[in-house]
């Protein structure tokens, strides 16, 4: 009872999207290079096969334009695209999420009592001309403020 058995000549395979994983083994730097830009890896554990095979290649001395290294800068940027902004930085602490946001961005989008909660009085004043931190005080608030000055100077508390 004899078997029937199909024998694949990688080097002449159809260049395809179908035959682009065997284009991966076909030991030909362009036809690698086709081939694992084409071929979608199903799981992301394949990928160190793919890093096994390039090995190979540099061992036995086939002319590798496209590195691994390349491969795997393009995996990860294919990835990326994939992910949600949510998942893009989770496990990122917040000094990397804000690394390079001027600090305009940081607060864009914040209400006023958000941005300045936790700072001092002292702080939120200090950078304010006097005639701008009265801006917003009612007349009662002003005539208060003023007794208030007027003891200070007089020595009296």
């Amino acid at each position: 009872m004899g078997r029937t058995v199909t024998l694949i000549i990688l080097r002449e395979v159809e260049p395809c999207p179908r035959n682009a994983l065997w284009e991966i083994f076909s030991f030909e730097a362009a036809k690698v290079f086709a081939g694992a830009d084409t071929y979608r890896w199903r799981r992301d554990y394949h990928v160190p096969i793919l890093e096994q095979i390039y090995q190979r290649y540099r061992e036995v001395g086939i002319p590798m334009a496209y590195t691994f290294e390349d491969f795997k800068r393009e995996w990860t940027r294919q990835k990326l695209a994939e992910m949600t902004p949510e998942e893009r930085v989770r496990g990122l602490p917040p000094e990397e999420r804000l690394r390079g946001l001027p600090p305009e961005e940081r607060l864009r989008g914040l209400p006023p009592e958000e941005r300045v909660r936790g700072l001092p009085p002292e702080e939120l004043v200090r950078s304010l001309r006097p005639e701008d931190r009265l801006l917003g005080l009612s007349n009662e608030e002003l005539v208060r403020l003023k007794d208030l000055l007027e003891r200070r100077t007089s020595g009296q508390r």
